[in-house]
């Protein structure tokens, strides 16, 4: 089905009322907005699916209550995006969900493993991708468009199942539901505090604290401008030209108009208010300056990370799981931050649920000296117990 009106919409939702898993996708552009420009919304399960338009249907209502329902499993691939509209539009994480990357990753399917290639895996069916590049908030749609977007929740459904299985086969179900707890943890749908982004101004810390000031101002402006126009923040004012007017201060239209990169318009339209947030950033009290955190550019020991990670590679491979799946680069040098740093470990990723008994004990071990690592006869890596021990033993 193909739905373009407010009326045909409760046909489709009541052929799905009764399902117990749901396939959703959306379709939608973001070159050139702040949010996501939605141009369909897919939906399927028992043998039935449709394609939402939200740009005809005013009331998704009737969708999005379906959506909300936690007695349906929301099935997605590569979801995030997915789930960021999706809050946006019912004010809340769609959930229970599955996202089909993220279980194929733990069953050794490959990383980041595309829909297409999921697909071929499962049903052996090749799906057309030839309208990847298709704007989808122009109208009319073609009748291939649509069936294109269709096809990405048909064959959802038999992705999943398969999926499931393979989980419970290898009992790894808890990872993904693990991985999916922090998929929807509601923090990483909130909108950027426009008092904060500054920290986000490329060499935001080459400023005085008073600059820092004037600079928060503009930039928090800035943020607010994009949310409300619904375009890019740079293509208000760029980085680089921001960055001036916190070191120069200018103190008037033309002043502004100085600085390379201020676009024209923009100083038309809203020199006078910048010239004021200006001044009113010059006017904050030391007291009251911007807080700078302390930079994050910690150097871990000489070659401890790549011990680490040569660990997580040979533990990947005894467990078919991608390496970045069980600890990625920035994981590791996170733990290992905070093991020379002497904090606490218990609340590191790798200290939680699966990730601490098939890896963060051993890498922990490793980095308190008593395991190592060793080369075998056959010229693989492995762990040993004690790296004291004479005839070290290989770990599976």
């Amino acid at each position: 089905m193909y739905v373009t009106t407010d009326e045909d919409l409760p046909e489709l939702i009541q052929k799905l009322e009764n399902c117990e898993v749901l396939a959703v996708d959306t379709e939608f552009v973001r070159e050139k907005t702040y949010f996501h420009r939605l141009g369909l919304i897919q939906i399927g399960g028992d043998g039935v699916y449709g394609a939402v338009d939200p740009i005809s249907v005013k009331d998704l209502g009737p969708l999005l209550e379906l959506l909300k329902r936690r007695d349906i499993i929301k099935v997605f691939h590569a979801g995030k995006q997915d789930l960021e509209i999706l809050f946006r539009l019912t004010g809340e994480v769609v959930q229970p969900m599955f996202d089909t990357q993220v279980a194929a990753s733990m069953v050794g399917w490959g990383a980041q493993i595309s829909f297409a290639k999921i697909v071929k895996k499962v049903t052996g069916k090749t799906i057309n991708k030839s309208e990847t590049y298709t704007d989808w908030c122009r109208r009319p749609l073609r009748q291939s468009q649509i069936d294109y977007a269709i096809d990405d929740v048909r064959y959802l459904i038999p992705v999943y199942h398969k999926l499931v299985k393979q989980l419970d086969k290898l009992k790894r179900t808890e990872w993904v539901e693990d991985e999916h707890k922090e998929l929807v943890n509601p923090s990483h749908f909130e909108l950027p505090d426009p008092r904060k982004v500054y920290m986000k101004v490329k060499n935001f810390r080459t400023l005085k604290p008073k600059n820092l000031a004037v600079l928060r101002e503009v930039a928090a402006w800035r943020e607010e401008q994009a949310m409300q126009r619904n375009c890019l923040a740079k293509s208000i004012i760029r980085d680089e030209p921001l960055l001036e007017i916190a070191r120069n201060l200018p103190q008037s239209r033309k002043e502004i108009a100085d600085i390379r990169g201020v676009n024209s318009r923009e100083i038309s339209s809203n020199g006078d208010e910048l010239v004021d947030l200006i001044k009113k950033g010059m006017s904050i009290s030391e007291g009251l300056y911007p807080a700078v955190p302390e930079s994050s550019h910690y150097s871990t020991g000489r070659g401890v990370e790549e011990l680490l990670s040569a660990f997580v590679q040979i533990r990947s491979e005894v467990l078919k799981i991608e390496p970045h799946m069980l600890a990625d680069r920035k994981m590791i040098h996170s733990f290992v931050e905070v093991h020379e740093k002497q904090e606490d470990l218990e609340q590191h990723p790798l200290f939680h649920g699966w990730r601490k008994e098939l890896i963060g004990s051993d890498l922990h071990l490793l980095l308190e000296g008593e395991r190592g690592l060793y080369i075998n006869r056959d010229g693989k890596v492995g762990l040993t117990h004690s790296p004291s021990n004479n005839k070290p033993t290989k770990e599976s």
